[in-house]
């Protein structure tokens, strides 16, 4: 069976097709855009490709840095013609997505939203019938406002964990200084209603439910294998 490094890497490796000389280039974060920038660098060396860069997160922003690429951000006549992003599930019939993940989903909407197109780089384990299918919906939520949001989605049917640390005491906190909340909706009947209900509770920042916004998908899958899916 394929390894999820060699399913992203040869995703990955279809996905640079995309890119063209002059663009900005929106990055998401996680390993399998890491994967994707670093094979990017690599293809920079040999080919005349003037890029610019606007990271989604610390993580993605270092490795940028050690990979001598050349960053911007967003602004007027400054939106990426690309993004690459990665995703923690994706509905194959609509490619509505759960991200967050890693805890940059806040700034990966900013950048996806505003990308000319967004490319979607998974393994075919990712793929999914129903969007929350055994998988939770991060939530960025204030400090301040953590236990009142708790209690607003339990209250409308989500089952609320805050994300705690690995190797450190006490919760993630996020880029932007806040908590992320993992929340089991089972399968999202109306991903888009979902978001747009969490999204108005007081102290909620962003919902890492994602509709409407992959343009292509990129499946790695058994023997090095690519699918792409199209938004139609």
């Amino acid at each position: 069976m394929q390894s999820y490094e060699d399913a992203v890497k040869a995703a990955s490796s279809r996905v640079l097709e995309l890119v063209q000389d002059g663009q900005i280039i929106g990055l998401g974060s996680g390993r399998a855009v890491a994967q994707a920038l670093t094979m990017l660098a690599e293809k920079m060396q040999n080919e005349p490709l003037r890029l610019s860069f606007v990271p989604s997160s610390h993580q993605i922003e270092f490795l940028a840095r050690r990979l001598r690429l050349q960053l911007t951000q967003l602004g007027a006549g400054r939106l990426p013609g690309l993004a690459l992003d990665g995703a923690d599930q994706v509905e194959m019939s609509t490619l509505n997505m759960i991200k967050g993940g890693g805890a940059a989903l806040a700034r990966e909407k900013i950048i996806d939203s505003c990308s000319k197109k967004v490319a979607i780089i998974i393994d075919e384990s990712k793929l999914t019938k129903r969007l929350g299918e055994g998988k939770p919906v991060p939530v960025e939520v204030l400090p301040f406002g953590v236990e009142s949001v708790i209690q607003s989605i339990d209250e409308i049917g989500g089952r609320s964990t805050l994300r705690q640390g690995q190797g450190k005491v006490g919760p993630i906190i996020t880029d932007n200084g806040n908590m992320i909340i993992d929340v089991d909706f089972g399968p999202i009947r109306d991903p888009s209603s979902l978001e747009r209900e969490i999204k108005m509770i007081p102290g909620v920042i962003e919902v890492g439910i994602f509709t409407g916004i992959a343009d292509l998908v990129y499946v790695g899958r058994g023997k090095g294998s690519v699918e792409v899916l199209r938004r139609e």
